[in-house]
């Protein structure tokens, strides 16, 4: 490829991972970290960017996003995705960015006129969005060589600004940073969902790769891990910056409830009055990339399993059902998509890292089913927690008894055994058996 080319797509891919919720979680984190800022800011760092990490490298080792549900059966694969890709797509993500671009990028300015100006910014916003979507050509000159430059240099002028004249003194920490930063800082992390981010954009990834003359898997692979890779150091150095602003928020904003205030009081602090446009264009970019990626990733998955639709008209209908979401139910909807999310996501981590080991494990598709089997059932827990529909009596009981339920963590420790429980099966199973050969039936389908 040519080097132009290929920092385009690291760059549009870098921007679609930074949304809103990436800038406007680190400093909380920095604030509430304290003095404890490099134990919970590298925590937070492992938690999101780690667990990113390992998912592009088990997505890469698995020759790419499709082959990580190849051991689950064809029904319970095309589940996941369409699961994954409704909740990162039209039903979920996308609706919300509209939303948080206008929350915080345009009411500010126009104060509370009411939900008709609210709906018809997000049909507008959506619109936009939709058509850098619709051409993925367009994508990429628009995204990663327009966009996400601008907002990347934003970005570096407060960071910049920041160092050189921090808005107040690293404190004491507050809450559980005190005692556990690290720890504290990692699940935080780990509740941002990023890792979720290389499985989905990965399908978009590799069409623009082969748009650009990138013909075999091999080299699909070795390009989507640069781009990978490229996106991860760049939110790691945009983590770094707005980890310290955090921590050094407390002279303009003590005792914040929220990244959001944090920023836009400090940017105020450093800018003037202009902090609050500076602000409202950081977040209407970073929300604009992240409704532009996710639909496109979206379009191309339900192309390769619904050819009789081109990508066009995957993507119209994407972001009608999107605009039909921000303007009649979306807060309904949230109720529903953030406890799929929750069942989803250790059900991808889990899927990813046995995709890692496979190659070592004798009966792969064995060992596979009953580790997702395993997530599937403590993540269903989580969700139903996160859902608000657990009973308060039966919540306490799993909170006492139950490791990681209180961070909606309970499914790790329960897929690491059976892991090794199927592992360990695996070698001591006789080979030939009625189980491999329906295995490998499975599997050649």
């Amino acid at each position: 490829m040519k080097r132009n080319d290929l920092l385009a797509i690291c760059l549009a891919i870098f921007s679609m991972f930074l949304g809103a919720g990436n800038i406007i979680f680190p400093p909380i984190v920095g604030q509430q970290a304290g003095e404890f800022i490099l134990q919970g800011g590298l925590g937070f760092m492992a938690g999101d960017i780690g667990l990113t990490l390992l998912t592009l490298v088990g997505v890469a080792m698995a020759g790419g996003p499709d082959k990580v549900t190849r051991d689950l059966p064809a029904w319970a694969g095309k589940a996941f995705w369409i699961a994954l890709f409704a909740v990162m797509g039209p039903a979920f993500v996308v609706p919300r960015s509209a939303h948080v671009a206008y929350e915080i990028g345009l009411q500010p300015f126009i104060g509370n006129p009411g939900a008709l100006t609210l709906n018809l910014y997000a049909v507008v916003f959506l619109a936009i969005a939709g058509w850098f979507a619709i051409n993925p050509s367009r994508l990429i000159v628009s995204v990663g060589k327009k966009m996400a430059p601008l907002l990347l240099l934003m970005l570096t002028v407060i960071a910049i600004a920041t160092l050189w004249q921090p808005q107040g003194g690293i404190e004491a920490a507050t809450g559980a940073y005190a005692s556990n930063a690290f720890s504290e800082g990692m699940v935080q992390g780990y509740l941002t969902m990023d890792a979720l981010g290389p499985l989905c954009l990965g399908w978009m990834i590799a069409q623009l790769l082969r748009n650009h003359g990138v013909r075999s898997d091999r080299d699909i692979v070795r390009y989507s891990a640069m781009v990978g890779l490229f996106a991860a150091l760049g939110m790691a150095l945009v983590y770094s910056a707005l980890l310290y602003l955090g921590a050094t928020s407390h002279g303009v904003a003590p005792e914040a409830t929220n990244g959001a205030h944090i920023l836009t009081a400090y940017i105020t602090a450093l800018f003037g009055t202009s902090g609050t446009l500076i602000m409202g264009i950081i977040i209407t970019l970073a929300c604009l990339t992240t409704a532009i990626g996710t639909p496109s990733a979206c379009a191309e998955y339900f192309h390769t399993i619904g050819p009789r639709f081109t990508y066009c008209q995957y993507i119209i209908v994407i972001y009608l059902v999107a605009a039909l979401v921000a303007t009649l139910g979306l807060e309904q909807l949230i109720a529903v998509s953030i406890p799929v999310m929750v069942i989803i996501y250790p059900l991808a981590i889990a899927l990813t890292v046995v995709g890692m080991v496979r190659r070592w494990i004798k009966h792969p598709v064995l060992v596979t089913r009953l580790v997702a089997a395993t997530t599937l059932l403590f993540a269903a827990l989580d969700g139903w927690q996160a859902s608000g529909l657990m009973p308060a009596m039966l919540n306490t009981l799993l909170t006492d008894n139950l490791p990681l339920f209180a961070q909606h963590m309970t499914w790790l420790v329960a897929a690491v055994i059976a892991l090794i429980i199927g592992v360990l099966y695996s070698h001591m199973k006789k080979p030939n058996s009625h189980v491999d050969i329906a295995a490998s039936v499975s599997t050649a389908k």
